[in-house]
């Protein structure tokens, strides 16, 4: 007995004197005990448990409130109104009556979650994987990580899950072969009607939150695609969230979904397809615009991802700063790499790789040097990067001189404009090379218009200009091997780059 007294005591004293110096990694340990002890019996659930806080640190809600001009909190809640409508009409209101704006902040989860609800959710996602015969060919891995989570991305943190599965509660019912996730996908999706697309909205953070959503039925293509994982979730299926941070070859970025058969393969999807008749497999064509880079988000810590190799400080702002991202690129399209040689004295030990979108450069990926070379892997082909170097100093990207095209047949090209060997050329429409892609650029050849022919060295720079006469723009004195931009005061920056192909005569818009 005495034994037993004194060894309590032990542990209790090394546990007070062990607690971590950082209180928010005192606060994850205790809840992760505190969870683990609620399932004594169920050892999977314990293993969920370790996941779940294992990975929690880099959990958090990106969210506002709205402010008046002193930085005081005006109270306005959407949810006091019987429907979106209503709400809409009592916010402009109080926006006429009183001059606010929208503060966003950010809450880290292990500072305000609670151990009811982790316990509520994963009682709820136990159930699900367990009980229905279209999760059943999920492992455990894949379960923690597309169908555990409490969360999914950076939406404020809510008790979504059953409210989810009360919505698509009948997307099972006409099912004929209930072991396919494919066929329960698709009507889940089919359940989530009357959800509207917008191309913007005025909340100023990444995600609106699961009850949002559900409130206002509308949502960006990135909520679209949060919405539908939440609902598939909900149901024991399996789905993750992918993304290309920008197009390649045409302008924006796209968030989308994939569902995980039962084979393991991922199946891609667009969040709200309602009304596509060819449904699921063919609901997202990841070839219609062309990809340079494919990352998925998952739960857990990436060891591979930027933000796990270098301090996030060191990192430009964006996707990149994520450590739960993965390169999943090479699931989508046909890859290469790119080799990119820097001085010795150069002493960056991480390079990125820009690719042009909405008329400015944009990083797209990182790569690690080895020796006196980047390498950057896994690249979509036939587009046009830019390599670059971050000065964390100033927070500012170094464009490197010339940029690089990774051809269809995963070549190198560096296109150096070569000023010595000149040629003329008129610039139209149809003269382009006819790729089988939906990549839009919105160059149009206005009549009587003065262009700019623009070449990229070392940034853009006016090589001459001319009026455009009969949907054509003359130029007499283009430098061979060039990337070039042609602009007018009608340009509205949606409008490729390109290169002219001397021997076929043809523009390759990128």
């Amino acid at each position: 007995m005495c034994k037993k007294i004194l060894g309590c005591f032990l542990v209790f004293t090394y546990a007070l004197f062990a607690q971590p110096k950082d209180s928010t990694e005192f606060k994850r340990i205790e809840l992760k005990n505190v969870l683990t002890a609620h399932y004594p019996n169920d050892i999977q659930k314990q293993q969920a448990v370790a996941f779940l806080m294992d990975n929690i640190s880099i959990q958090k809600s990106q969210n506002y409130a709205w402010v008046d001009e002193s930085g005081k909190k005006v109270l306005f809640n959407e949810f006091d109104y019987d429907n979106k409508e209503i709400a809409v009409k009592k916010f402009k209101k109080l926006k006429d009556s009183i001059k606010i704006k929208p503060q966003t902040y950010k809450v880290m989860d292990v500072n305000v979650v609670t151990p009811e609800l982790i316990i509520k959710d994963i009682d709820l996602a136990f159930d699900s994987w367990r009980n229905n015969p279209w999760s059943k060919s999920y492992d455990f891995a894949a379960f923690c990580e597309y169908i555990l989570p409490y969360r999914s991305m950076t939406e404020p943190l809510e008790d979504w899950r059953s409210d989810y599965q009360f919505l698509v509660s009948n997307a099972s019912n006409t099912v004929e072969n209930k072991k396919s996730s494919v066929e329960v996908a698709t009507n889940v999706i089919l359940e989530l009607k009357n959800f509207r697309f917008l191309e913007s909205r005025p909340d100023p953070i990444p995600f609106l939150s699961p009850k949002q959503l559900l409130f206002r039925r509308e949502g960006a293509c990135s909520d679209l695609a949060n919405l539908t994982l939440l609902a598939c979730r909900s149901m024991g299926l399996a789905v993750t969230f992918d993304f290309t941070p920008f197009y390649g070859a045409s302008s924006k970025r796209h968030f989308w979904n994939t569902i995980i058969t039962e084979k393991g393969e991922h199946i891609p999807f667009n969040g709200n397809c309602f009304g596509n008749s060819k449904g699921l497999p063919y609901a997202y064509n990841a070839t219609e615009k062309r990809l340079a880079k494919v990352f998925r988000k998952t739960y857990s810590i990436q060891q591979t991802a930027l933000a796990s190799i270098v301090d996030a400080k060191t990192i430009p702002d964006g996707f990149m700063k994520d450590k739960n991202i993965v390169d999943v690129t090479a699931e989508y399209v046909a890859v290469g790499k790119i080799s990119y040689p820097i001085p010795a004295a150069n002493p960056a030990a991480i390079g990125y790789l820009n690719v042009f979108n909405l008329g400015k450069w944009s990083a797209t990926d990182w790569g690690k040097r080895i020796l006196n070379t980047i390498e950057f892997n896994n690249l979509g082909i036939s587009i046009v990067y830019l390599p670059s170097f971050y000065l964390a100093e100033n927070q500012t990207m170094q464009y490197e001189q010339y940029p690089i095209l990774l051809d269809a047949e995963k070549n190198q090209i560096v296109l150096k404009p070569n000023y010595a060997k000149t040629f003329s050329f008129s610039i139209t429409k149809d003269k382009a090379n006819k790729e089988k892609t939906l990549d839009f650029n919105s160059f149009e050849v206005f009549e009587n218009e003065i262009f700019r022919l623009m070449v990229w060295d070392n940034g853009w720079k006016k090589i001459e200009e001319a009026i455009s006469k009969d949907s054509a723009i003359h130029f007499s004195k283009i430098p061979d091997n060039g990337l070039f931009a042609v602009l007018c005061k009608k340009s509205n920056g949606y409008e490729r780059i390109f290169r002219i192909n001397t021997s076929t005569k043809q523009i390759e818009w990128y």
